[in-house]
């Protein structure tokens, strides 16, 4: 730059504040947390031009503190036209991406078309699901735009289209008999406590032969039988009853939980080392290590916790272990664990009564799939066992067995069995006659994959969803950390998650709704005010309108970043929150 234009740029600026030609001196203000009050008047003198020239800078970089999302090119192509649909529609899983970046931040997840600056500021994220908007045309658009004013006073980003089509049970409006039990399993759980000891005080819905596994399962999954000799590797020759005579399982039988720890002898196989037997009060009945028969050539201490030193002095013997279980079991004990039929192999035991957790608790829908129990008491119990390199402890595995199965009977026979639920929701489907959309099912189940991975994060989260909604959302159940309720009407689920939205202690909140008329979107428009109005600052929001698009066969979503009010900026500097 010559010295002749930074002459004349210098002359202009001296202009603004009144001042000769001559260098302006500098002049140390202090920070202030206000807009500083100036003589009226077109000119500044140099002290008014200092501090308003250090307001705005310190207000810039305030601002820069704020959370907020914009559209890339590929973002920007999906934005809707005049005529009512996109160039190019996101799919699902791009939604999911933005979505799943602002609860877990920078790592597994990352939006490709579109930038969500500050994520770490941000306070919550929020999804709103309306239902049968039905935007087919060129005015029905015009008039959807003009009926939503809320989205323009808000300063929402342009609408931008999805492949989401409307949830392929939405038609469906009558709540089933099996609903019905749920909802009346979930009303008498909510009275269901854990006391201080850590016991359940359980009021059962679901009853506890229901869950007792058939002779057919047990066989499927390796159960020692004496009808199975000829199919099984074990020998059974050795095996004993727990009773000689048994007595019918009903619903007040006792509960035992079991579980056993083994070590790799030099026969080949694994051996009993450590058996625990648990009462339903959550007290040790049983408790003893086993010296095996054979020389132990692994303790396998990182799975069984066993070592040298705790079988140093023990001499007792699998042969004392079945003598004193067939002494302490009741004639029509039920027996819980996970995987049990390996307990039963190590312990040598035949018993017909049995409930497998492993077995009762499905998580991925696929049959015949079996979860950890580790995983198990994480996502239902919210327990954290088998921790650390030290080895499973049987009685911690045993509780958490029994909790799991005591859980289960005060909620209901389909609670945490995907598989099961799947299958009674497509019954149900079809004894309705619904005409069932296959391609919105499997489109829509993209969608659920967010849900899956929200579930999986430690981000405590809240779904309410209308009753007739719900089919859509199958194998989902409230867990630990995410917590799904449903509703009778749009008016009940909007009302429950704006009081979730309040405690921002929940760092995902979804409501799913349904618009019966499609020309009712001043309704819509007040659903959306009084959503908004309930999210708090820092928080990101994502409206959703189904049936729009091209034949109104995808979705409509409108984002944006709640900012605090203006005066918020001089607390954010006071508490130093920004």
């Amino acid at each position: 730059m010559s010295i002749t234009s930074v002459k004349r740029k210098r002359k202009r600026k001296n202009k603004l504040v009144g001042q000769p030609s001559s260098n302006v001196p500098a002049i140390k203000h202090k920070r202030s947390d206000e807009l500083p009050s100036f003589p009226k008047g077109d000119k500044l003198n140099p002290e008014d031009y200092i501090r308003l020239k250090q307001y705005l800078k310190e207000k810039k970089n305030l601002l820069k503190t704020f959370p907020r999302i914009l559209l890339n090119a590929r973002g920007q192509l999906s934005q809707v036209n005049d005529c009512g649909y996109s160039e190019n529609p996101l799919s699902p899983s791009d939604l999911n991406e933005l979505i799943l970046y602002s609860i877990y931040g920078p790592g597994k997840y990352i939006p490709r078309w579109s930038s969500l600056e500050m994520q770490c500021n941000l306070n919550q994220t929020c999804v709103l699901i309306i239902d049968g908007c039905a935007v087919k045309t060129v005015d029905d658009f015009l008039n959807f735009k003009s009926s939503l004013p809320m989205f323009s006073k808000y300063k929402f980003l342009p609408p931008i289209e999805i492949e989401l089509p409307p949830s392929w049970c939405a038609d469906y409006d009558e709540p089933t008999i099996a609903d019905s039990k749920t909802s009346n399993a979930d009303k008498l759980f909510s009275g269901s406590t854990f006391n201080q000891n850590g016991n359940v005080d359980v009021k059962e819905v679901c009853s506890r032969t229901r869950l007792l596994l058939s002779l057919h399962q047990m066989m499927i999954h390796c159960y020692p039988l004496p009808t199975n000799k000829r199919q099984s590797k074990m020998d059974y020759n050795s095996f004993r009853f727990t009773k000689n005579h048994y007595l019918p399982v009903t619903d007040k039988s006792p509960m035992f939980a079991v579980d056993c720890e083994m070590c790799y002898t030099s026969i080949g196989r694994n051996e009993l080392t450590r058996v625990s037997i648990i009462n339903e009060q959550l007290n040790v009945v049983y408790e003893s290590f086993v010296k095996p028969s054979n020389k132990i050539i692994n303790y396998l201490t990182q799975y069984s916790g066993i070592t040298a030193l705790k079988l140093k002095d023990i001499t007792t013997t699998l042969e004392d272990v079945q003598e004193d279980i067939i002494k302490i079991l009741p004639p029509d004990a039920i027996l819980v664990g996970q995987s049990l039929n390996c307990d039963l192999d190590a312990l040598k035991l035949f018993h017909p009564y049995v409930i497998d957790t492993s077995i009762i608790f499905n998580l991925n829908g696929n049959k015949g799939s079996k979860s950890k129990l580790k995983l198990l008491a994480k996502a239902f119990l919210d327990m954290n066992i088998q921790c650390g390199n030290l080895g499973h402890d049987s009685v911690e595995d045993s509780r958490a067995t029994m909790l799991l199965v005591q859980l289960k009977l005060c909620k209901s026979l389909t609670y945490g069995d995907a598989y099961l639920v799947g299958q009674q929701r497509l019954a149900q489907f079809v004894n309705s006659k619904t005409k069932i959309n296959v391609k919105h099912i499997e489109t829509f189940k993209k969608f659920l994959a967010l849900l899956k991975s929200v579930s999986e994060s430690s981000a405590k989260s809240k779904i309410h969803l209308k009753r007739n909604l719900v089919a859509a959302y199958e194998n989902l159940w409230s867990t630990a950390k995410l917590e799904v309720e449903e509703h009778t009407t749009n008016k009940a689920v909007l009302e429950a998650v704006c009081k979730s939205m309040e405690d921002t202690t929940n760092r995902f909140c979804m409501a799913h709704m349904q618009l019966k008329n499609k020309n009712n979107l001043g309704l819509v428009n007040r659903w959306c005010e009084k959503y908004w109005a309930a999210m708090s600052s820092f928080a990101l929001c994502a409206v959703l309108f189904t049936g729009c698009g091209v034949e109104g066969k995808n979705s409509v979503c409108l984002l944006n970043v709640k900012q605090p009010p203006l005066n918020h900026l001089q607390d954010c500097k006071e508490h130093g929150d920004c």
